[in-house]
């Protein structure tokens, strides 16, 4: 296997990572104890324009195996973070609405 492909899933790893951890602190933002429009803003403006713009720069200069890599990285962070929030569930239970 090339090194673009392997490149590629640590990219997807990388990049899963951190639009879960912008999700993650968007919706503590938005239902944590203390709401804050300004943070949910901010924490969006991180995540979809600057993270998609960087996915989209890698893309173009990399070849269809890293995007094959990317994909694969892309799902084992997804799987990794879903079994986290299945043993751990208390770990994010921070995250109930707030009533007001």
């Amino acid at each position: 296997m090339s090194s673009l492909f392997w490149l590629g899933i640590i990219g997807g790893v990388c990049w899963n990572l951190t639009s879960l951890f912008c999700l993650r602190q968007i919706m503590g933002a938005w239902l944590g104890p203390h709401p804050s429009r300004a943070r949910v803003v901010v924490w969006m403006l991180v995540k979809f324009p600057l993270l998609y713009v960087l996915i989209i720069l890698l893309f173009r200069l990399s070849s269809t195996a890293s995007i094959v890599g990317f994909s694969i990285g892309f799902s084992l962070a997804l799987l990794g973070a879903l079994l986290l929030l299945v043993r751990h569930p208390m770990r994010f239970s921070g995250l109930q609405p707030h009533v007001r």
